[in-house]
């Protein structure tokens, strides 16, 4: 086997101006969909509230599994999805830089959000007892 050689690559290579448009709807569209998503099922499905304003919605404390909780870890999923998609993007893309790039900025947000609100959940289970 021959050995690598390691040469370094322009700031310019990798990149594509389309892709990243392309990654900038997709993260667009994701977070309309995660923001009407979580308020849709928090107002219709769990009963919130829409105008009471205070740290975590009531239903934020019930000690049962929600439909809230379920989409919470689809949404943790779905970021773990993208992170995981960046990994394999990085090294097989023809535009590896901005793939790789667009994916983890995705995955990381999604799992960041969801990820914290299932913290939020669980610090209110443990307040309200």
């Amino acid at each position: 086997m021959a050995p690598l050689s390691e040469t370094p690559i322009g700031l310019g290579e990798g990149v594509s101006g389309r892709r990243d448009r392309m990654w900038g709807w997709i993260g667009g569209i994701l977070g309309v969909a995660v923001g009407v998503g979580s308020a849709a099922i928090a107002i219709f499905v769990e009963g919130a509230n829409a105008y009471q304003s205070s740290p975590y919605p009531p239903f934020f404390a019930k000690r049962q599994l929600l439909a809230y909780d379920v989409f919470l870890a689809v949404l943790v999923g779905v970021g773990a999805a993208f992170a995981i998609g960046a990994i394999v993007l990085a090294r097989r893309s023809r535009f590896p830089r901005t793939d790789a790039m667009g994916g983890a900025l995705a995955g990381t947000i999604l799992m960041l959000l969801g990820s914290a609100l299932i913290l939020s959940r669980l610090v209110a289970v443990i307040r309200g007892s």
